[in-house]
């Protein structure tokens, strides 16, 4: 089909009955657009192939974003367990110094947050991510020549904006190869390598405490210096096998990459554009679920200054520093049965992220106030309360973060969602560390009672989410089948002799927003 003159961006056209899109190809549509033009609409896709196909991508792709979560997660926690391995006195700080290290760290990552997304659109992900993972693994091995509070409060501030990157990372990858059950379960397996990592780190740091105090490297260097070499090899291996979107995934041929594509139709989000565009951002300012999602990950992260304060918490309890190591292995199996458990459910019932994160928050208030409660010379009683505590806080976020993946469409937009869900996350993060002050233990009532009211936040700002999805999805869904469920639009290309043609291709491709799509439907 031929016009005489181009149309605007987001220009709408009467087609028979249905007003459709029209977006010129120059102004920013998906990157698979080309794969999928000149298909049939109605092809229909293999449900052998695509299954055969989903395990070829989860072959190439969960192992490396589990590795990557895995070393994250025991990077950034080092501090906890260098503080009994030597690290506070070898550098002489005080309590609220080491406190203030752990809030470093989510300075970084929420000074970085915005910068990260407008990367991760212009640069290809890949290679984006390796990058920062390979900075990691620098700033992890200098810490080892620190000496003092200003050195490391600056290493930690780098390495939080370098790991910064790596939800968003996560986030977007998924929306770009899996739909939203699947990218809900696989984000949960590869949030289960903070678990694992755990478990690895648990077993590290109980061999590392074994070695002589006396010799160089000390313990805490010892360990930094291991978590530097598992991190290099990770950064090389995402650099050369890891896919920036499946139009560019070396290891599928065409044909796979149209039904990679294809496949994902229904997600209405489509795969990526590399033009910025700020009229999307714009949308995800003004856009209320962006607010409640940020505030949710504001909140909630006020719980986890425990995990920071993991190893003094459980040596506390009345164990020497070797079993505080060994100690802190069964809080891994808990998050892996839990976060296991959580996806399972979410295959099962797709659209119950708001219950399954409500309802895997309930250990996580439970064992708070048995904490509270419990005589402090019940030290078993103690330990597997704070067991039970690890059961809850893990799955719940991973259902929140899945759902923040798949309630957005446009490509710009869905960066932006992300860096102001994350700026939340590394707020929260920020302040939770300064509530475990010294003069709150052992018992470390005020914290306690921090993290339960935290809770109570999570259960209003989940319900209300869901309210308000489902709302605009029945409003959508009472609109005239012509406005409401047209599934295609049209992308203009101008052709060396002026000549423009327009070609039919799924809305998904035309990088519109979930405002703009009337065909998208929320999650829930």
């Amino acid at each position: 089909m031929t016009i005489d003159k181009p149309t605007k961006k987001g220009d709408k056209v009467k087609t028979g009955e249905s007003a459709v899109e029209v977006v010129r190809y120059d102004q920013g549509v998906d990157e698979a657009v080309d794969i999928v033009a000149g298909h049939d609409d109605t092809e229909q896709l293999d449900p052998k192939e695509t299954r055969r196909l989903r395990k070829k991508i989860d072959r190439v792709i969960l192992p490396l974003l589990f590795a990557v979560y895995l070393l994250q997660f025991m990077d950034k926690n080092t501090i906890g367990a260098s503080a009994v391995l030597g690290i506070i006195e070898d550098n002489h700080l005080s309590a609220d110094e080491f406190n203030t290290l752990s809030s470093a760290f989510y300075i970084g990552y929420l000074v970085f947050a915005y910068p990260h997304s407008w990367a991760l659109q212009r640069f290809p992900v890949a290679k984006y991510l390796a990058a920062n993972i390979f900075l990691w693994s620098v700033l992890l091995g200098l810490q080892c020549v620190c000496t003092s509070f200003g050195g490391l409060f600056v290493l930690r501030f780098l390495l939080g904006g370098s790991e910064g990157c790596s939800t968003n990372a996560l986030m977007l990858v998924m929306s770009m190869f899996y739909d939203r059950t699947e990218a809900g379960q696989r984000i949960g397996w590869t949030l289960q390598g903070n678990g694992v990592s755990q478990i690895i780190a648990g077993f590290l740091a109980f061999g590392v405490a074994h070695s002589s105090s006396t010799k160089k490297p000390a313990p805490w260097q010892l360990l930094l210096i291991i978590y530097v070499g598992l991190t290099l090899c990770t950064a090389v291996c995402l650099f050369v096998f890891f896919p920036d979107s499946p139009v560019k995934a070396r290891f599928l041929s065409p044909e796979e990459k149209f039904t990679a594509v294809k496949r994902i139709e229904s997600n209405q989000s489509g795969t990526e554009t590399k033009v910025w565009k700020p009229e999307q951002a714009k949308e995800a300012v003004k856009d209320v679920k962006t607010w409640l999602f940020f505030l949710f990950a504001l909140i909630s992260n006020l719980q986890n200054g425990i995990f920071t304060q993991y190893a003094l918490i459980i040596q506390s309890f009345g164990f020497n520093d070797v079993e505080t190591m060994a100690l802190n292995i069964p809080t891994g199996v808990a998050q892996i049965l839990s976060i296991g458990l959580s996806t399972m459910m979410l295959r099962r019932f797709p659209n119950s992220r708001c219950y399954l994160a409500a309802l895997f928050f309930g250990p996580s208030v439970l064992g708070v106030i048995l904490l509270m409660a419990l005589p402090w010379g019940n030290r078993v009683g103690l330990l597997c309360s704070y067991y039970v505590l690890n059961v809850g806080g893990a799955p719940s976020w991973v259902m929140v973060v899945s759902w923040v993946a798949v309630t957005t469409s446009g490509h710009t937009k869905k960066l932006a969602v992300n860096a102001i869900f994350l700026v939340g996350y590394a707020l929260g993060q920020t302040l939770c560390t300064q509530f475990w002050r010294a003069q709150y233990k052992p018992r470390n009532y005020v914290p306690y009672s921090i993290m339960l009211a935290s809770y109570a936040g999570d259960y209003v700002l989940l319900f209300l989410l869901r309210y308000l999805l489902s709302k605009e999805n029945k409003r959508r869904d009472a609109l005239p089948e012509s406005i409401a469920h047209d599934d295609y639009g049209y992308v203009e290309k101008v052709d060396s002799s002026g000549q423009v043609t327009r070609q039919k291709v799924p809305k998904a491709m035309l990088d519109l927003t979930d405002g703009q799509n009337l065909a998208f439907r929320y999650a829930l």
